[in-house]
């Protein structure tokens, strides 16, 4: 299940793009592929760039006046991709000299930190956390934020997995939640259930949802009208938490990328 990020291929421009188009937007570097084959020029933005797909055999006059063209677009995106991560700077704070927060499960939570061995505790109302003085100190604090996550949403899960099973007739063979770039579920030929870690951070309904939407493919692999029938079934509501998590998913991926970025 596709969560909407992109990798992008860095490759080294020619004498001509470097000179006749801009080297970033609004502070985004433009990221250019030039294929050998192929006329169609594109553009997207990523996380932290702008990628413009420029093939060989297209003159750079084409190229220019295409960019021209969605410069606007272009600008208006990347100003709304720096607003994401506006968002997720602010609502997720992990410096131990300072009071923190944390999004968890559709809430955002004070993180109180004391010294000591590491350790979370997880509350009704905040987060406490445990760690030793020193300058790893940062690091333990994401180490034991991505645990509890992690624990929490696959607790959740499993008591899922205990309604729905029964209800589809499969058993899903192994649980397991981890970073993930472009899905925010899987399910493997071998019945094994993945989830985006960085569902933890939303309200639990779209993880139960994106679960579901795995379990489905027990019974159908693709995504036809028996498929979404059968998720229909098991979550009546599922359009608008679809709808709700494609809202939110640069939002989601933006805390995650903070979460596992270098301290």
């Amino acid at each position: 299940m596709a969560s909407g990020s992109r990798l992008l291929i860095r490759r080294a421009p020619s004498a001509a793009a470097a000179a006749a188009l801009p080297e970033s937007v609004l502070g985004f570097p433009l990221v250019l592929e030039r294929p050998a084959r192929g006329r169609r020029l594109r553009l997207s933005v990523g996380t932290n760039s702008v990628r413009m797909v420029w093939p060989q055999g297209v003159a750079a006059a084409l190229a220019v006046d295409f960019f021209e063209q969605h410069r606007a677009w272009v600008e208006s995106t990347v100003r709304a991709h720096r607003q994401v991560e506006e968002r997720a700077r602010a609502h997720l704070a992990l410096d131990p000299r300072w009071p923190g927060r944390v999004p968890w499960f559709g809430r955002l939570l004070p993180l109180h930190f004391e010294t000591g061995p590491a350790r979370l505790v997880v509350g009704d109302d905040a987060l406490r956390c445990r760690v030793p003085e020193g300058p790893s100190a940062a690091r333990a604090v994401r180490r034991l934020i991505v645990a509890g996550l992690g624990e929490g949403l696959a607790a959740r899960s499993r008591a899922w997995l205990a309604d729905y099973e029964p209800l589809l007739g499969a058993r899903c063979q192994q649980l397991r939640i981890r970073p993930m770039r472009s899905l925010w579920g899987s399910l493997s030929p071998q019945g094994v259930v993945s989830l985006n870690l960085a569902l933890a951070f939303a309200d639990e309904s779209l993880a139960e949802y994106v679960l579901v939407h795995e379990l489905a493919h027990f019974r159908e692999r693709n995504h036809g009208p028996r498929f979404w029938a059968h998720v229909a079934q098991l979550c009546p509501d599922y359009r608008e938490r679809r709808r709700e998590l494609n809202v939110e998913h640069r939002y989601l991926q933006a805390l995650l990328e903070r979460l596992h970025s270098p301290v």
